[in-house]
């Protein structure tokens, strides 16, 4: 299954969530989530340069358990196949990537809303670090046109009042690292 996602940063996500009512869009409850994100032997080097064919594993905590999911990137980072799977038991599952030699290197901590936007999932984020963003994001056959299908969820943002200058097109792992860093770099 092919994952298609378009992020913009978000200034006001409480009169973004009024637009969204009045479009008959119901978000779900607030739900606490902490990634994990793993690179293979510690090799940060994915999150400078991300092209085709990159891997990301990530172990996802949140209200609900966890789940891993595995991405690999096709045209661009926010265009990846994605698996993913309900696990019982995370810590079990962590120590088993460090098995087969991944390491944990990003974490991502947010605050997320979900809901649908016609047969869209909608997603509106409050990431620790980084800010709020609204995702969009559709789940296509494999043999889409990726930049067809942005159009269209960009098309989505933009009746809605946003605008795709305040696009974001690296994953909130991407960012994390890349602002860590930067960090580093000032000490």
């Amino acid at each position: 299954m092919r994952e298609i996602e378009v992020k913009l940063k978000v200034k006001d996500l409480e009169a973004l969530e009024q637009v969204l009512k009045t479009r008959g869009c119901v978000l779900s409850a607030p739900v606490r989530q902490h990634d994990t994100i793993y690179s293979k032997a510690g090799d940060t080097s994915i999150w400078e340069r991300m092209e085709e064919g990159d891997i990301v594993l990530r172990i996802r905590r949140d209200d609900k358990g966890a789940m891993f999911t595995i991405k690999q990137q096709l045209t661009h980072e926010l265009d990846n196949t994605e698996y993913e799977t309900r696990i019982e038991n995370p810590e079990t599952f962590h120590k088993a990537l460090l098995l087969l030699g991944f390491a944990p290197e990003v974490e991502v901590k947010k605050t997320r809303r979900e809901g649908k936007l016609g047969s869209d999932e909608i997603c509106l984020d409050e990431v620790e670090e980084l800010g709020n963003f609204v995702e969009l994001e559709r789940l296509t056959d494999d043999d889409v046109d990726p930049e067809k299908v942005a159009e269209e969820l960009y098309g989505k943002l933009e009746s809605l009042g946003l605008s795709r200058n305040d696009a974001e097109k690296r994953g909130y792992d991407t960012q994390i690292y890349q602002l860590s860093i930067i960090k580093k770099s000032k000490l």
